[in-house]
């Protein structure tokens, strides 16, 4: 975790402070989660909660989508962006996280907690655009769904990405075109990851279609694959591939 998101969890714990939670949840034990599971959580010191004890006695709960849910979300949340920090996620699917925070009613949130929660996928992104690959194996554009799905802003995160010239952002890159951008026609693409909301999916392949960020990286890209010292010849077959693709998907 970096000095960053470090003072943001930090930050986190003093700001969400005042969530508290009772000797209950509301959450569905009808079929979901158990009492022993409810008890176990409530009961647990809340920076010693695992992210297998979220998923077990909370993220498999099925939503209530009330004001004592998001209170509840909200005492959590310090811990998740502390897991989540360490790739170490309470969810099945990486791109699920943060859908419970329901981003889309800002009403719902303060200020600070909104400007918290934007600086935390900020510095998030930055870290791990900077290693490949991530621990544990999960992909940078599973975490940008992971907040645009949840609507975060995906703006700067998007510009991060675009800003940054290390060999594991091109990396990333490379990895998300050639598993989810699916070429079409006249300069056509699809984002083809299957939690990409529609609005998610087009944002992305907007920016990889700009002309500004497509040759940006393209120039990198080339920069990469005629004097770059890559690790494996597995690596320049996959970026000269990335390139063709940003190549066919740039719009004049």
């Amino acid at each position: 975790m970096t000095s960053a998101l470090q003072n943001i969890v930090k930050e986190a714990y003093a700001l969400f402070a005042p969530y508290t939670i009772g000797k209950t949840l509301d959450v569905c034990k009808a079929c979901c989660i158990t009492d022993a599971e409810e008890q176990e959580l409530v009961s647990t010191p809340l920076r010693s909660i695992s992210s297998d004890l979220f998923f077990r006695a909370y993220y498999e709960s099925a939503r209530r989508y009330s004001a004592r849910e998001l209170r509840e979300m909200k005492h959590f949340l310090p811990r998740v962006l502390e897991l989540v920090s360490d790739y170490d996620f309470p969810t099945y699917a990486v791109e699920l996280t943060f859908l419970r925070l329901d981003l889309d009613k800002p009403t719902a949130w303060t200020g600070p907690e909104l400007e918290l929660l934007a600086a935390f996928a900020t510095a998030y992104f930055w870290q791990s655009l900077a290693q490949y690959p991530l621990l544990g194996g999960d992909s940078l554009d599973s975490i940008l769904v992971m907040f645009g799905i949840a609507h975060f802003d995906l703006a700067p995160l998007l510009s991060a990405w675009a800003a940054s010239d290390c060999l594991p952002s091109l990396l990333h890159l490379k990895s998300m075109l050639l598993y989810w951008v699916e070429p079409g026609p006249n300069a056509s693409a699809q984002f083809t990851n299957p939690f990409a909301t529609p609005p998610v999916g087009e944002a992305i392949i907007i920016w990889l279609q700009d002309a500004n960020v497509n040759r940006a990286f393209s120039q990198r890209l080339e920069s990469w694959l005629v004097e770059g010292s890559l690790p494996s010849e597995a690596d320049a077959s996959e970026l000269s591939l990335a390139y063709e693709i940003l190549r066919r998907i740039r719009l004049a």
